[in-house]
């Protein structure tokens, strides 16, 4: 069994996402997280594209802070225009450090249409793509996903195992796990009843579950850690986030020992 990096947890700005980048930065570092995903769009701290690499990289070394992953922007029925964009992005996530980059389309058709051409125009960056599932998207049941891996058919492109939006949408991450399996380059965590975000540990996810399993697999990757317990509330959010982090290390140790 393989041990998991100590420095796995990547935290996401989804949790707090009123927070500017250097906010996100500050608060966070403080909290123990080292490695960060990137948006490049609706939260606060999303990245501009027009900027130069070495300001966020600047921002971010200043914290002690690593960029893991960013969010791409997604392609839409413009393919023609949209594509590119996506491309650009992810040159941008790979120079500011990223590993991984979540290609993203507004339509099953797109994502199938696009997502060749999107892995033969990246093929010379030292990056991964990975698609995602996500509750009310595209991609949101097992079914939507397997049409999409089935449609794109191309082992370039692996996949993230979202653990909360499987869960609202009535999965659990072993069946998510079971359609996707080696493929899977990324992880997003979160604690729910039901579709309601509730504090690591006392929820419905068996997060222990999950740790020792994705280890017995030889999965070495990150682990997204999402707080949405308590939306709108700065404070209380980052209290959770840094009990998660605790609880989240330790069970993690503990799993795979």
């Amino acid at each position: 069994m393989k041990q998991p990096n100590l420095d796995s947890l990547i935290v996401s700005p989804c949790s707090n996402p009123e927070l500017s980048l250097d906010e996100c930065f500050a608060r966070y570092s403080k909290l123990g997280y080292r490695r960060f995903e990137a948006f490049t769009s609706w939260v606060n701290s999303s990245i501009d594209l027009i900027r130069r690499p070495d300001f966020y990289l600047n921002k971010a070394n200043a914290y002690g802070i690593r960029f893991a992953s960013m969010h791409l922007p997604p392609v839409t029925d413009d393919i023609e225009t949209t594509l590119p964009a996506a491309v650009k992005a992810a040159r941008f996530a790979r120079d500011i450090g990223a590993e991984v980059v979540l290609f993203k389309a507004s339509s099953r058709k797109n994502y199938i249409a696009a997502g060749p051409r999107f892995l033969d125009a990246i093929e010379d960056l030292a990056i991964t793509p990975v698609l995602q599932n996500h509750y009310g998207t595209p991609i949101s049941s097992l079914a939507d996903f397997r049409e999409v891996i089935d449609g794109i058919n191309d082992d370039r492109m692996k996949t993230l195992l979202e653990v909360g939006h499987f869960h609202s949408a009535g999965v659990s991450w072993r069946e998510g796990w079971n359609l996707l399996r080696d493929s899977v380059a990324l992880v997003h965590i979160k604690d729910q009843v039901g579709s309601k975000p509730v504090p690591f540990g006392v929820g419905e996810i068996d997060l222990p579950g999950l740790f020792r399993h994705m280890a017995s697999a030889g999965y070495t990757g990150g682990y997204v850690v999402e707080m949405e317990a308590a939306m709108g509330d700065t404070e209380r959010t980052l209290e959770l986030l840094q009990d998660g982090y605790s609880y989240l290390q330790n069970t993690l140790e503990e799993c795979v020992a």
